[in-house]
C-alpha cells in the first residue's frame, strides 16, 4: 500500500480521535459510577460513549472495514482492513483523576499495524505514526533513546500482580536489579516513555491486542521493537516487550532464562 493511502487514513484517525477526546475529558471531570467485567476490569459510560463514536466515524467513512473494539468486541466483515480501538487505555488511572489514560486507535491492513494513534489528553500529548512515516509526538518527530546498555537502562513495567504470577518473576526481578533505574508506568503512558526515549524498555505482562496495536506503529516508527515476552512480534502473544530496539535481546534473554528448562522438568516432557 502506498504511503499516500496510507496518510489518508491516519488522517480519519487523528480528526476522529480528536473529537473523542473532548468526550472523554467531559467524563473526565465528573464522578463516575463503574462497573465490572468478566475479566474483572472496570468499565464506565465515558468508555461506551467513546467508543461508539469511534465505530460510528469508521462505519460512516470505510463501512466495510472490520472493527475491533475493547468494550463491544468484533465486528468482522472479513475485510482485510481491521481497526483496533481501546476508547480509555488505563480506565482505573481514569476513574480516580490520574491523567496517565488514553485513547488508542490503530489500522490493521493483511495483519500488519500500518497505522496508529495514542492520545492521552489530560496529559495534551498526542503519538502517531504510519507505516515508513515516522512517528510523532505533538507533531515533532519522536526517537527511541540511543542506550546500548542494560545497566545503563530505564526499565518500566505492568502491574505487579500479573508479573508475580509469570513464570519468569524470579527473571524479571534480575532484570530490574541489572538496569539503572525501573519504575512500574503502566498502559500506555508507560509505552509512550519509551517511544519518546524518555525510557528504554517496557515489559507488559499481560495485555490485548486493543492495548498495544497503537504502540506496535509508533514504536516500530520511533526505531524501536515490540515483540511478546517470547519474542514474537505480533499484538496477539498476550504480553509486549516494548523497547529501543538496542537492548531487545538482552531483555527477552533474561526473562526466558531457564524457563523452559524448569517447565519440562516440572512436566516431565
Amino acid at each position: 500500500m502506498k504511503k499516500k493511502e496510507i496518510e489518508k487514513y491516519l488522517d480519519l484517525a487523528l480528526r476522529s480521535v480528536k473529537k473523542c477526546d473532548k468526550i472523554t475529558l467531559g467524563y473526565y471531570k465528573k464522578k463516575l459510577k463503574h462497573k465490572m467485567k468478566k475479566n474483572l476490569t472496570p468499565v464506565t459510560v465515558a468508555d461506551f460513549k467513546a467508543e461508539d463514536f469511534l465505530i460510528e466515524k469508521i462505519k460512516k467513512n470505510y463501512p466495510s472495514h472490520s472493527i475491533f473494539s475493547e468494550e463491544r468486541g468484533f465486528d468482522d466483515n472479513g475485510s482485510d482492513f481491521r481497526w483496533i480501538i481501546d476508547p480509555i487505555d488505563g480506565t482505573k488511572n481514569f476513574m480516580r483523576k490520574y491523567p496517565f489514560w488514553g485513547t488508542l486507535l490503530a489500522l490493521e491492513w493483511e495483519g500488519e499495524v500500518i497505522a496508529g494513534v495514542i492520545s492521552m489528553p489530560a496529559l495534551k500529548t498526542t503519538i502517531f505514526a504510519s507505516k515508513g512515516s515516522g512517528c510523532f509526538v505533538n507533531g515533532k518527530k519522536a526517537r527511541v533513546s540511543k542506550v546500548k546498555q542494560l545497566k545503563l537502562s530505564y526499565i518500566l513495567h505492568g502491574g505487579i500482580e500479573y508479573i508475580s504470577g509469570q513464570a519468569y518473576l524470579n527473571n524479571f526481578l534480575s532484570l530490574v536489579s541489572s538496569c539503572s533505574y525501573n519504575r512500574g508506568f503502566g498502559d500506555c503512558h508507560g509505552h509512550s516513555l519509551v517511544i519518546t526515549g524518555k525510557a528504554e524498555a517496557m515489559v507488559d505482562p499481560f495485555v490485548a491486542p486493543y492495548d498495544i496495536a497503537a504502540v506496535k506503529i509508533c514504536i516500530e516508527e520511533a526505531g524501536g521493537i515490540l515483540t511478546d515476552v517470547n519474542g514474537n512480534k505480533t499484538i496477539y502473544g498476550g504480553s509486549a516487550v516494548v523497547s529501543n530496539g538496542f537492548i531487545h535481546d538482552e531483555v527477552l534473554k533474561i526473562l526466558n532464562y531457564g524457563i523452559e528448562s524448569r517447565e519440562k522438568l516440572m512436566t516431565g516432557v
